[in-house]
């Protein structure tokens, strides 16, 4: 089932948007990648601004805040930031063009679901919207002591941050699916035993129904008779097919733990150190945010209060909440939690602000023995929070939530499945 034009197609059990049908999307897809892409390496290489203070200037692009950090021997926060910022942004455009040129030339090499696949699964780690943010603070942070001039990799940046929203925006993963699903006859075999199946009157999860959905494409597959083992594959994207993701509780609460005590050393220990003068002078990002408070940049104060420590925060009490609640087997609220967890998957990258935010300083602010800028110990440690609380909110399996679930419950009450 699709979502007509103009409509959006929901789940009514837990609300989650299904299919939202996108018009034109594999020619607009293509576009928006081609365009990202010409946009890539001036992006990338030109400068972004220029920091002069006293006569001496400073310029910095993005793969020099990455150097950066692995000068400074910070490795993980380098590679972090190299991967979300610089390699998975150019794989996603990549990607993403070829599986629209290959779709609208009516090409379906084998590898193509997998490198959709890898499309999918690189959305949450390229961040280069909130490396913009990061670039924004930085600004406001330094226009009062410094005079910025701003370079063509500025705007490229800004450009190439456009066009890969876009990107997210037009492309129809529904519509990709099933252009490679209809080129397969295995596969269309498969379906149409699943069409055949009764299901009877009322809701009934696939799992009651004897199917299985694959975790990357959504396509459900019939349970054999033997049940599913390590090497069951879904037919179209090649993902591993399970019911409910291995481990699932187990993975989440030490990935959650673990976040809840990188935290602590995150908090304490300074994440950055300003030498003014020969006078060395470290700050841990609780000063930051009372930095911007005390000159008025309330806005960008309450930003980065949210970005490094109260989306964290909510990260981890919110998956605490969520697997008590799978623990004690209660089913209450269950829409809500289910949206919880939907906003704590979307906000996850945007913890990665502060870490931005210093490999641009790290950069520009280095003005000899009058000032300068270096990272400190915490920016590993928060590093790790974001790191960890990704991969548990990732490894979680949302659908354990109404595994207890049962019709009497105020959580399980339904919702329209279509939405003009």
């Amino acid at each position: 089932m699709t979502a007509g034009e103009g409509n959006i197609l929901t789940c009514p059990r837990c609300g989650i948007e299904l299919h939202r049908h996108n018009k034109d999307s594999i020619n607009r897809t293509a576009a928006h990648c081609l365009a990202g892409l010409f946009l890539y390496v001036p992006a990338m290489l030109l400068p972004l601004m220029t920091f002069q203070t006293l006569g001496i200037s400073e310029t910095a692009n993005i793969i020099q805040s990455v150097v950066s950090y692995y000068r400074q021997e910070f490795f993980l926060v380098a590679l972090m930031v190299f991967f979300s910022a610089v390699l998975f942004p150019f794989l996603k455009l990549s990607l993403g063009l070829t599986v629209a040129t290959l779709l609208k030339m009516r090409k379906f090499p084998p590898l193509l679901p997998r490198l959709f696949r890898l499309y999918i699964q690189l959305e949450d780690w390229a961040m280069v919207e909130v490396y913009l943010l990061g670039i924004m603070v930085t600004v406001i942070k330094m226009y009062q002591t410094t005079d910025i001039s701003y370079g063509l990799g500025f705007y490229c940046f800004i450009a190439l941050v456009l066009t890969t929203l876009g990107t997210t925006d037009v492309l129809d993963k529904k519509l990709f699916w099933a252009w490679m699903e209809n080129r397969d006859t295995q596969i269309v075999a498969d379906t149409e035993d699943i069409e055949k199946l009764d299901f009877g009157a009322g809701m009934i999860t696939a799992m009651e129904a004897g199917l299985t959905s694959c975790h990357t494409c959504n396509r459900l597959t019939i349970i054999p008779d033997s049940g599913i083992d390590s090497s069951s594959r879904c037919l179209l994207c090649g993902a591993r097919l399970h019911s409910r993701k291995p481990d699932s509780i187990a993975r989440t609460w030490a990935l959650m733990l673990t976040a809840g005590l990188f935290f602590i050393p995150a908090n304490i220990l300074p994440i950055m150190r300003v030498d003014y003068l020969g006078r060395p002078d470290t700050s841990t990002i609780i000063d930051g945010i009372l930095h911007f408070f005390r000159d008025g940049s309330y806005a960008v104060g309450l930003i980065i209060l949210s970005a490094s420590i109260l989306v964290p925060l909510f990260k981890i009490s919110g998956l605490l909440i969520i697997l008590l609640t799978i623990r004690f087997k209660r089913g209450i609220f269950l829409q809500q939690q289910a949206k919880m967890f939907r906003f704590i998957e979307f906000i996850g990258r945007w913890s990665m602000l502060d870490i931005f935010v210093i490999a641009i300083l790290t950069v520009l602010v280095r003005f000899g023995f009058f000032s300068s800028i270096q990272a400190a110990p915490a920016a590993t440690y928060f590093c790790m929070v974001v790191i960890t609380t990704m991969l548990a909110a990732h490894t979680f399996d949302p659908r354990l939530l109404w595994d207890n679930c049962c019709e009497k419950d105020p959580g399980c009450q339904d919702v329209s499945s279509e939405k003009p």
